[in-house]
């Protein structure tokens, strides 16, 4: 099984937001085979906005400074091609993130702007997703409701570090409490 996890942070949350940082990790069956993290100079007339940097810890002027949205496409594309033969409709990426479907939109408009519409042929419609485990496990009696379901939240309840706001701390944590929910699910 070939699972893709995830994250970006972006200029803000609209269509024309910026994608600014890359990570993921690809896991192969159960092996870890690639961590990546790609920080990303805003495509011109992109939206970036003050509340996005300040949540991220970021400055205009040090965004300017990463790399070409298009060389990091080219890197990204790279390392998608090393694990997935984009031609065979059964070698696909399962997405994984927290609300990876934020995710997935971005990189679908990531690889559009790139002139590729070919994103589909690297991953499965099928997401997963934590967040989409948390109310069934709520129902079952197997976790509290919280105030709220942030990554944060969720994991200072399991006790997993996370710097919050920069993908890959973000998508390392998400990977620590997608599978402490997994464990969950299958405890009786």
């Amino acid at each position: 099984m070939k699972i893709l996890f995830i994250d970006t942070e972006t200029g803000g949350l609209s269509q024309n937001s910026a994608l600014i940082q890359l990570s993921g990790i690809v896991q192969i069956d159960k092996t870890e085979a690639e961590v990546f993290n790609f920080y990303v100079k805003p495509f011109p007339n992109s939206e970036v906005t003050d509340e996005a940097l300040a949540i991220q810890n970021r400055t205009r002027e040090e965004v300017e400074t990463f790399e070409d949205e298009e060389i990091v496409f080219q890197k990204f594309i790279a390392i998608l091609d090393k694990y997935i033969d984009k031609y065979d409709k059964n070698d696909k990426f399962i997405l994984a993130g927290y609300n990876v479907n934020f995710d997935k939109e971005v990189l679908n408009r990531f690889f559009r702007r790139n002139k590729n519409n070919f994103f589909f042929s690297y991953v499965q419609g099928a997401v997963l997703d934590p967040l989409y485990m948390i109310t069934p496990l709520q129902l079952l009696n197997k976790i509290p409701v919280l105030d709220n379901n942030k990554l944060e939240t969720w994991c200072e309840y399991f006790n997993i570090s996370l710097d919050a706001h920069d993908s890959l701390e973000d998508i390392k944590a998400t990977k620590k409490l997608a599978r402490e929910l997994m464990r969950l699910m299958i405890k009786k």
